[in-house]
């Protein structure tokens, strides 16, 4: 598993790469005092996991990686300001980092981030059977059948699949693009990026959003057109 850091003090860096070596199944790709580096890094590579910092002259933590894509990597904040941990939390995070920095705190902070990417990895090697496949959530795996699903909804490294019958959505580490490639040829479309339908539980469709159900899920102008021939 690989990770990049980044962080506007040289001495963080030097302490981050000295950590890093006590976590062998961990790669430190590189560390960057630049954010506009390692945005630039992170669009041509394949990173698992952004160590960052967050009070930064050029730009916030927090706003980095909001500005990230979609598919972006898991995230744990490196800061001097406890007073952003709930505001780092709320982009779901995986962990939030108080300098100077314990090493026990750093090393289950990779721990975490480790088992939330073998999960990923688990749900991402695909179905068990065409009709159905499983999920880990709330500390269980639980069956989705495929046909049940009505559509699933992104919350950034997680889904929430909603399905027919049931008042409440499961909730799972994955990311919508990984669950779209393994379902796509099952009937499903992404319409947004943001929301996953399956084609048949579609009861109504406007412009720029269709209904499932009592629910109008927004349409975006880039999936728009491979929506309207899939339903033609």
């Amino acid at each position: 598993m690989t990770f990049i850091a980044l962080d506007d003090e040289p001495l963080a860096l030097v302490l981050v790469e000295r950590l890093a070596r006590e976590a062998p199944e961990w790669t430190l790709l590189k560390t960057f005092t630049d954010a506009a580096a390692a945005a630039g890094f992170l669009r041509e590579n394949a990173v698992d996991l952004l160590l960052t910092d967050i009070n930064m002259p050029d730009i916030s933590g927090l706003d980095f990686v909001r500005q990230l894509a979609d598919e972006r990597p898991l995230i744990i904040f490196l800061t001097a300001y406890k007073e952003h941990a709930l505001q780092g939390f709320d982009l779901d995070v995986v962990d939030y980092l108080v300098k100077p920095v314990r090493r026990d705190r750093f090393l289950h902070a990779l721990d975490k981030a480790a088992t939330l990417i073998r999960l990923q990895r688990r749900a991402a090697a695909g179905p068990a059977a065409d009709d159905h496949f499983f999920v880990f959530s709330e500390y269980e795996e639980i069956r989705i059948v495929t046909a049940d699903i009505r559509y699933v909804e992104s919350m950034g490294d997680y889904v929430k699949i909603h399905l027919a019958g049931q008042p409440r959505p499961v909730v799972t580490l994955e990311r919508l693009k990984n669950l779209f490639d393994k379902l796509e040829d099952k009937g499903f479309q992404r319409i947004h990026r943001s929301y996953l339908v399956r084609l048949a539980a579609i009861d109504g469709k406007q412009k720029n959003r269709v209904r499932v159900g009592n629910n109008w899920l927004p349409v975006g102008e880039t999936y728009a057109p491979q929506l309207a021939k899939r339903l033609t």
